[in-house]
């Protein structure tokens, strides 16, 4: 299994949210597999724990634990951080637009986590965002939790 997770697996690893215990559970059920992201996944899931305290969904304290867990699991190899060349990313973004944007509404992240999963080869789509997951579904990525 090759595992590409998006920002909302990688937040709930590292925050105690509603999906923190599904996100420990998958990854124990596959042996701590480490699994990829992007420098965009990781800046998005870096700015997103900045602001949770001024959103009140943890505290200063909580939100810099989340963001050393990150480091740590960057550092031990339970995240790959894999760039996706340009040249190839937008392509694929593009052409996932022109397909799926036409029937329903993606966000630009969305269409972009995606495009990065296909072009690192992934064939596991890690997410709680039901956008994402359709899109991935629909590429015939397997979708998780």
């Amino acid at each position: 299994m090759k595992g590409f997770a998006d920002t909302s697996f990688v937040i709930s690893a590292f925050v105690n949210d509603e999906f923190n215990g599904s996100v420990w559970r998958w990854w124990k059920r596959h042996s701590m597999t480490a699994v990829f992201i992007t420098p965009l996944v990781l800046f998005e899931v870096q700015n997103s724990i900045r602001g949770f305290p001024i959103a009140g969904k943890c505290s200063p304290a909580e939100a810099l634990s989340a963001l050393d867990g990150i480091k740590r699991g960057l550092l031990e190899g339970l995240c790959i951080c894999q760039s996706v060349p340009t040249k190839r990313l937008f392509p694929q973004a593009t052409r996932l637009s022109l397909y799926h944007t036409v029937s329903a509404t993606f966000g630009a992240m969305a269409v972009l986590h995606v495009a990065s999963a296909m072009e690192l080869d992934a064939d596991t789509f890690l997410t709680f965002d039901t956008r994402q997951r359709e899109m991935a579904a629909a590429e015939d990525l397997k979708v998780r939790l």
